[in-house]
């Protein structure tokens, strides 16, 4: 049984399927037990599409990481969940509390609750939502409890999405009799541990390079402003660069090692030579320079709808660009933002979050999400305790109904040497 300081966390890739295991220390930093991964083709833009493999891949993982991380059993486990069709949106409630009448924590929750009953039905799931601000008698206040007045309007945003996303993902995990403990926003996973609270506050924005998705999520005054999930990522790169006729893995190697993300970037063009994808036809010779022409057109498309987004913001973003994600180590893709964008752009670092003796390959991007995700629901089960009065008797742990409030690349692989100088 996993003890109140430990955590599991999954991540269901469109790539790959990822999971960790960790303990909080008495200083608030984590020390990663251990993590594994399995590459999957079970999930597609967020949603299982494959209840039973990607069921038996989290249980291949379990196992994996009880012996890895010496846990003698795992039955709890946290999911963070980001797709293709979520997005945000805007609602109002207002409610009228008599002349003079006090302001409660019992009325803000009960019109955050309406909040969501309104926006909630069949097709549409929400995954968060939480106040902007309050209005008392048209007097604007960022803390109305204890206030008087006689009506007071609250603005909310809210994070929907297709019900299939938690349908899907629920079916997945039933299968495998693990219980899902939490299940915080991927983005919000990632922002915790990657961006500093004057960040927030000043106004931000984080990318996160997915395989098949590429989120925007911005920030200022302190809240989540802006969400938009482009239906595109580094995987998309990839299969352009297929078509010049290599398989999925040699086009993958040749981005991670060859590829740049600008054309007038690469100081020394040279070719590369590739088995083709055809045993019967000779290898394909591929200049770096026009390598970095395709990388850079597929570029302009997953962010130029980013782009147009930040550029309609009716508010500066002081605190720039940060990157994060398999995608983001992409070479030179710090120059690409900074030359579309005009803004600071910087790679996020979990680093502060993690103990000192973190083996440094835990540092990696790829891992960013897992730490945020198991951050964030030490912070959940310290408002939600586990009661473990029935974990003797063999069964699950019971797990507190969520409250409305609650918010919360693979490795490079070396194996070019047929290099030749471009006249």
């Amino acid at each position: 049984m996993i003890s109140k300081k430990q955590f599991v966390a999954y991540d269901l890739g469109s790539s790959r399927i990822s999971a960790m295991a960790g303990e909080m220390q008495v200083n608030g930093e984590l020390k990663i037990l251990s993590a594994e991964f399995k590459n999957s083709d079970d999930i597609r833009w967020g949603i299982v599409e494959q209840h039973t493999g990607a069921a038996f891949k989290v249980s291949e993982l379990q196992k994996y990481l009880q012996n890895s991380a010496k846990i003698a059993e795992i039955s709890m486990v946290s999911v963070s969940v980001g797709a293709k069709s979520m997005k945000m949106k805007n609602d109002t409630v207002s409610r009228f509390v008599g002349k003079h009448n006090i302001i409660t924590d019992k009325l803000l929750a009960e019109m955050l609750e309406e909040c969501e009953r309104k926006s909630k039905n069949e097709s549409v799931e929400i995954f968060d939502v939480f106040p902007v601000s309050y209005f008392v008698d048209g007097v604007r206040m960022d803390e109305p409890v204890g206030k008087t007045g006689s009506q007071i309007i609250g603005n909310y945003h809210l994070i929907i999405g297709s019900s299939n996303i938690k349908t899907q993902r629920d079916r997945c995990f039933e299968k495998t009799g693990l219980v899902v403990e939490h299940t915080p926003l991927s983005i919000e996973a990632l922002s915790t541990v990657l961006i500093e609270d004057h960040e927030r506050e000043n106004g931000c924005a984080l990318i996160n390079f997915g395989a098949t998705t590429t989120t925007l999520a911005v920030y200022s005054d302190g809240i989540l402003q802006k969400l938009l999930v482009v239906p595109l990522g580094s995987k998309n790169i990839t299969k352009d660069i297929e078509e010049l006729g290599v398989s999925e893995t040699h086009a993958e190697r040749l981005k991670c090692l060859k590829g740049v993300a600008m054309e007038s970037l690469v100081d020394n063009p040279v070719y590369v030579q590739i088995p083709s994808n055809k045993i019967e036809n000779p290898p394909v010779k591929i200049s770096t320079l026009f390598l970095a022409t395709i990388i850079e057109a597929r570029l302009e498309e997953m962010l130029q709808p980013i782009f147009d987004t930040i550029n309609s913001l009716e508010y500066q973003l002081d605190a720039g660009v940060i990157i994060t994600g398999g995608g983001s180590k992409l070479s030179n893709i710090i120059d690409f933002i900074e030359e579309k964008s005009g803004m600071n752009t910087r790679f996020g670092n979990h680093s502060d979050w993690l103990s000192n003796d973190t083996p440094e390959k835990f540092l990696d991007p790829s891992f960013a999400q897992l730490v945020g995700t198991i951050i964030l629901t030490n912070e959940y089960r310290k408002e939600h305790p586990i009661e473990e009065t029935e974990k003797d008797n063999g069964k699950k742990p019971k797990i507190p109904k969520k409250g409305f409030r609650e918010r919360v690349a693979d490795g490079f692989i070396v194996f070019f040497g047929d290099e030749q100088k471009l006249n």
